[in-house]
Parts: structure tokens; C-alpha cells; sequence
């Protein structure tokens, strides 16, 4: 699925939870809305939830900072980095997550970016949206999506004005302080997309007007960083649409081999080859559903057969079916979105992402050399992974 929903979060469980899906190879708005509080999320999930989600959070908790390393950085250096910051925290630096951001390399110096935030806030938002039943693969300050032009960029949501002064630095300020905030920060000019309020002198420049998450789900190919890091780290997902296309393959395809099995015994007249061959079968069989008693072996093979949906016609499906599951398993970044069979044209149409444009050629090279028509469509990238369709056809 190419949409992704988008969820900025707030401090506090009752404030408001903005949200929005969007197509980002097409730069469509599908959805938006907002919800009372965390309360809510549970049933936005039923409604939303089979989507790639990405958390935003306030850049109000977090913070942005450059630390200048001694050497190139390295995983000694960034394990050391707790230790670097720590007189700077305000708080026991045990109970601060440092994320790592990119490395610059400036006069000769390297510039590592870190974020931190507390552990119980970045727990408590894990938890809001894992207990309501989302599956979050990003997570990252909202502000810090907001366009890096020459000019500092803000815009107004839920009664805070978030801005970015630079690639590193960003910040959200209550709309209540704004005003005190721009007297002492004194920035010479910033770019803000929300209407400027009239009682605040600031000189700036006014781009069209947007929905904060629309402008911010723009930003999301700009910037790789990723909040959930370390312990955080997101599981990947298992592909629940492969693992039952491939438990149905391997259960047609192991059905199959014993129905043949058991048309061949008809053939030899020995008793002993009858006998082992009977016995090689009720192993098979018993393999594939333990815990059943065998009565009429020939008719249950038929009976569990039919039950998976296998015709006389669709066995070209599962040929085609086991050979994409082999060449896939030498290809394990690659994985299947959907699966569609047209057995009028023995055509096996799949989608799938993977982690770059090479996986696809790789893809389409193996099924090639195993004799399949291959055509690919489209290859779009959302920042993260690359994702398309390919069409496979019977063997040329």
C-alpha cells in the first residue's frame, strides 16, 4: 500500500491528535481530521490503521543539537556521546534517549546531529499508539519537517507555532509566547505559512497558506532521521498477504506431490512396493496436518485439495507461485505487498518494495533466467523503500 498516515501526537493524552493520510508518489491528500485525545486512537486505527504510519511528535520535546567529535564518529564515539552531553542536561542523562542524526564533516571538524528526548515520553508514545492498535515504522519531530530554505519556515497547529531555523534546529512555541519569542529571538525574516497574526511585528515573507500536515508530510523525503532508534527500533512487519499466499502454496504444492503419490501406487502390483509407498504417503500426509487420523487417505487428500482452492486449471498458479518463493528467498529485502492470479493468462501479478531500484533488476533477472516473461512496471521511491508492480507470465 503507497498511502501513508501521518499522526502527530501531543504532550499530554487529552490534548487534540491531528492526522493524515497521504499518497506521497502523487502528493495526494486522501484523509485528514483530528481526534479528542488518545482515547480516540483505538477507533481511527479500525478505520486507518492497515497503513504505514509515521509519528510526529512536538519538537517542543525535543531536542536538537550538533556536538563536534574529536574524530571521525564511530561506534565507540557515539556510545561516548551520553557522557559528552551530560553536564549540559538539566536531568539524570540515564533518563534521556540520544537518537544519532547525520555527520557532517565542517573546517575540518565532524558534527554529529543528536536528538534527545525523555525515555518515559518516547515509551508513552510508543504505548498510545501500539495499544491502539497502530504499527509505527517513524518517528520524528514535526517542526523538523517543515521546508529548509535560506529564510527560517513556520506554521500555526494546535495552538503552537513550530518552527525550523536551519537544517538542525527546530522548535515549537505555545501561540501564546510567540510574540515574546520573536522580540528576543530577533530573527531578521522568516517564511510562515499560516495567516500571520496582525498584532505581531515580524518581518517575513507569507507563502501560500497549507494544511500543517500536508506541508509536513512533504518534508518527509527530505530527511531520513528516525526518532525510534536503538531499544526502539520498529520490528519489520510480517508480511501477512505473502505468508498466506505461501502457506496456501505450500499446502497446495505438498498436497499435490502426495495426490501423486497416491495415483502411483495404483500403478505397482507388489506388495512391498505398495507397502512403502502407502507408508511414504501417510508420512507426508501427517506432516502436513498433524494430529489427524487417517481413515480414507485418498478421499481426505481430495477433500483438503478442494478446501485450498485447487482446480484442475490453477496449477500453473502455483508453479509460478513456488518459483517467485525461491528466487525470493535469495533476495531477502524484497517484500510482497499484494498477489493477483489470472489464470486466463497464466499471469501472476504482484507489488512489492524493496531497498533500492538494484533489488528489482535482481528480481527480474532471476525470474528471467528461470524462463518467466517478466514485465515491470513503475518504480516510485517514498524515502525509505522503493516500491512497483510486476507482471510474471507463464514460461516462455
Amino acid at each position: 500500500m503507497n498511502e501513508q498516515l501521518l499522526i502527530r501526537l501531543a504532550s499530554q493524552p487529552e490534548q487534540p491528535i491531528s492526522w493524515l493520510v497521504y499518497a506521497p508518489l502523487t502528493a495526494d491528500i486522501i484523509a485528514s481530521g483530528e481526534v479528542a485525545g488518545v482515547a480516540a486512537l483505538a477507533a481511527l486505527a479500525e478505520r486507518l490503521g492497515r497503513r504505514n504510519v509515521i509519528a510526529l511528535v512536538p519538537a517542543a520535546d525535543v531536542v536538537l543539537k550538533t556536538v563536534t567529535l574529536p574524530a571521525k564518529p564511530n561506534r565507540q564515539l557515539l556510545q561516548a556521546l551520553p557522557y559528552m552531553l551530560e553536564e549540559e542536561q538539566a536531568e539524570d542523562i540515564d533518563k534521556l534517549f540520544i537518537a544519532h542524526g547525520q555527520a557532517e564533516l565542517q573546517q575540518g571538524q565532524y558534527r554529529q546531529q543528536v536528538a534527545i528526548c525523555q525515555r518515559e515520553r518516547l515509551q508513552q508514545w510508543l504505548d498510545w499508539l501500539q495499544q491502539a492498535g497502530f504499527n509505527v515504522s517513524r518517528m520524528l519531530p514535526d517542526a523538523l519537517l517543515l521546508p529548509a530554505d535560506t529564510l527560517p519556515a513556520c506554521i500555526e497547529l494546535q495552538q503552537q507555532w513550530l518552527l525550523r531555523l536551519d537544517s538542525w534546529q527546530a522548535t515549537a512555541i505555545d501561540s501564546a509566547w510567540w510574540q515574546d519569542y520573536l522580540a528576543l529571538a530577533a530573527l531578521p525574516q522568516l517564511t510562515t505559512y499560516s495567516p500571520w497574526p496582525e498584532h505581531i511585528v515580524q518581518p517575513h515573507q507569507a507563502a501560500a497558506p497549507e494544511l500543517p500536515l500536508a506541508l509536513l508530510a512533504r518534508g518527509l523525503t527530505a530527511t531520513s532521521f528516525n526518532l525510534l532508534q536503538g531499544p526502539y527500533t520498529p520490528k519489520k512487519p510480517q508480511n501477512k498477504t505473502w505468508q498466506q499466499w505461501r502457506l496456501s502454496a505450500a499446502l497446495a504444492g505438498g498436497l499435490l506431490l502426495a495426490y501423486l503419490l497416491q495415483l502411483g501406487i495404483g500403478v505397482w502390483q507388489q506388495q512391498r512396493q505398495l507397502t512403502q509407498l502407502t507408508a511414504e504417503l501417510q508420512t507426508n500426509y501427517l506432516q502436513l496436518f498433524p494430529g489427524e487420523r487417517i481413515v480414507n487417505l485418498n478421499r481426505q487428500l481430495q477433500q483438503k485439495l478442494q478446501a485450498a482452492g485447487v482446480g484442475p486449471n490453477e496449477q500453473n498458479f502455483f508453479v509460478q507461485l513456488q518459483a517467485l518463493q525461491q528466487r525470493l528467498e535469495g533476495l531477502p529485502d524484497v517484500k510482497l505487498d499484494s498477489l493477483r492470479y489470472d489464470a486466463a493468462r497464466h499471469e501472476l501479478r504482484f507489488s512489492a518494495s524493496a531497498a533500492g531500484f538494484q533489488s528489482f533488476e535482481q528480481l527480474k533477472t532471476v525470474l528471467e533466467q528461470a524462463g518467466y516473461s517478466i514485465e515491470q512496471g513503475a518504480l516510485s521511491n517514498d524515502g525509505s523503500r522503493v516500491q512497483g508492480t510486476v507482471v510474471m507470465r507463464g514460461k516462455v
